[in-house]
């Protein structure tokens, strides 16, 4: 049966309670959205009630420790292959190198053998490529949280970088913040369903008659701002296809239109400040900076003093500036504002299968010649 730990529209999916729970009598199963939910296995629950207290939608502390007014940076890496290679300025992955180096482990979102998205530790720089880049679909936490408490005994510090009800699904299930552990969120649009990206994904393998073996979110063969809307697909029969603009149908039906985000995110208790990990991690849209080049600059937050003894450590592989708050809130309304779901949401989600997922797409954001009349005649107004 499902698990009344909270009202459904507000479960973000983060998975402490499957990890807390003693007796894994809880998993978490998809709905006809495509979004995963909690259930229990009555016949194995003790009642300990662990799940409830370890649920951040019902129990999170968010102004613990981490300042209100964070210091902001503007930020690259001076490797120039890697900022090509990342989705913004590359700093996860310096951050991510400096954990390597001190002998730690590393977790973050990385595709598996189904190109769906699941979080995984790893040990080695080579495996940093896994868990790169932007993903634009709810991961798999799984057990993971377990995985890193183990690791965490063996005092050699540990970096996880999720969504901020990740994180602070971890913090719950953890209990405490110890000092080997350290944390990067991101300004998080919403979540999106894995079932409408899989559909996406099958009408691409059909036209193509070739396996996608690799997806890459925000490509930048045209320049970082137009990023958002270019994304690459590798196949396993060698060729590869950028989708970008209109082309680029399953971004298309994620930005502005909202049609496939999970329900929690349309009032996410995990934005604003002070944020939830000790840095958080950004494009840094609207940036008006001679760094500015088209190729990619972080937003960094440094929320606590955590955070910024790791930052200093990587500052001589960077070019970067300071910046102030107020700076970052216009190109990243998402920092503080949650997303407005789409109210045919349900409906086009329901809808996935009835038709090719491009032309549901378009029958769902399609906007008519009378809309567009008005939208030209304001945009000339203004002028």
């Amino acid at each position: 049966m499902p698990i009344k730990i909270t009202d459904k529209t507000k479960c973000t999916g983060c998975a402490a309670c499957v990890n807390v729970c003693p007796k894994d009598c809880i998993e978490l199963k998809e709905d006809s959205s495509g979004f995963s939910y909690p259930f229990v296995d009555m016949e194995k629950c003790i009642e300990c009630d662990l799940c409830i207290k370890k649920c951040p939608v019902l129990f999170f502390d968010k102004n613990k420790k981490n300042e209100a007014k964070p210091q902001i940076y503007a930020a690259q890496t001076r490797n120039s292959e890697l900022r090509f290679e990342s989705t913004s300025g590359g700093i996860f992955t310096e951050l991510a190198k400096q954990i390597l180096e001190q002998g730690g482990k590393v977790c973050g979102a990385a595709y598996n053998d189904r190109n769906l998205v699941e979080h995984i530790l790893v040990s080695d720089k080579s495996g940093l490529n896994k868990i790169r880049q932007s993903k634009y679909i709810q991961s798999e936490i799984n057990t993971i949280y377990r995985q890193i408490k183990e690791e965490l005994k063996y005092d050699k510090p540990v970096a996880f970088c999720g969504a901020p009800c990740q994180v602070a699904g971890l913090y719950n299930y953890l209990g405490k913040r110890p000092e080997n552990l350290f944390t990067f969120d991101f300004i998080c649009r919403g979540m999106n369903s894995p079932k409408a990206y899989e559909y996406w994904l099958k009408e691409i393998e059909e036209k193509t008659g070739s396996k996608v073996t690799r997806v890459w979110f925000k490509y930048k063969e045209n320049g970082w701002k137009k990023s958002p809307k270019c994304t690459r697909v590798d196949f396993k029969n060698g060729k590869y296809e950028v989708f970008d603009g209109k082309k680029n149908t399953f971004m298309c039906g994620y930005l502005g239109p909202n049609l496939y985000i999970r329900p929690a995110c349309g009032d996410c208790q995990f934005k604003g400040f002070p944020r939830i990990g000790d840095i958080t991690l950004a494009d840094f849209w609207g940036l008006n900076s001679q760094l500015e080049d088209d190729r990619g600059t972080s937003l960094v937050m440094i929320n606590n003093q955590r955070g910024q003894r790791l930052f200093d450590e990587i500052n001589s592989n960077l070019s970067f500036e300071s910046h102030d708050v107020e700076e970052i809130i216009a190109g990243n309304l998402c920092a503080k504002d949650s997303v407005v779901i789409n109210p045919k949401s349900s409906e086009f989600l329901n809808r996935l299968g009835t038709k090719d997922f491009s032309l549901l797409v378009k029958e769902y954001t399609h906007v008519g010649i009378m809309t567009k009349i008005l939208r030209k005649a304001k945009s000339i107004l203004k002028k």
